[in-house]
């Protein structure tokens, strides 16, 4: 098995999906030591795509809301793991570039993104699975999560 030296986790700040690909990381880093990343992105939140009422203003107070549970929740993830601050990374945009980009720039040897796989063409990955797994220029794993 190839040693990864830095692995890049995106996590949905959700205690049920995460706890899956958090034990499948811890499992994996035992051998590996690598340096661990821990990425959310925070989806643009929009009224015109869905017919919603709300105006840009709105959507940006309800973005700011949405940002600090966020990082309230980023921080409680990084206490319970010991992870640095500086290695919890979150970022408003969409999920899929947002993971592309911070595996460039932080040079990761291994993402590892959950899949809940239940959309159409996309049912053996999911959307943000598939773009992480064809867009990425390093290995990719993809932990299948049960959807209940």
């Amino acid at each position: 098995m190839e040693k990864y030296k830095k692995i890049l986790v995106a996590v949905e700040l959700n205690s049920k999906t995460d706890k899956k690909i958090i034990k499948e990381v811890l499992a994996l880093n035992k051998k590996m030591k690598a340096e661990l990343f821990f990425i959310h992105g925070v989806e643009y939140i929009s009224g015109y795509g869905y017919g919603l009422p709300y105006s840009p203003v709105m959507g940006a107070e309800m973005e700011e809301v949405l940002l600090q549970h966020v990082k309230k929740e980023m921080g409680k993830l990084g206490k319970d793991l010991d992870i640095d601050q500086k290695h919890q990374i979150i970022k408003i945009g969409i999920a899929k570039f947002i993971i592309l980009e911070e595996a460039e720039k932080i040079k990761a040897d291994l993402i590892v993104v959950g899949s809940h796989g239940r959309h159409g063409v996309r049912m053996l990955l999911g959307s943000t699975a598939n773009a992480v797994l064809h867009g990425a220029k390093c290995d990719v794993l993809a932990v299948r999560l049960e959807d209940k």
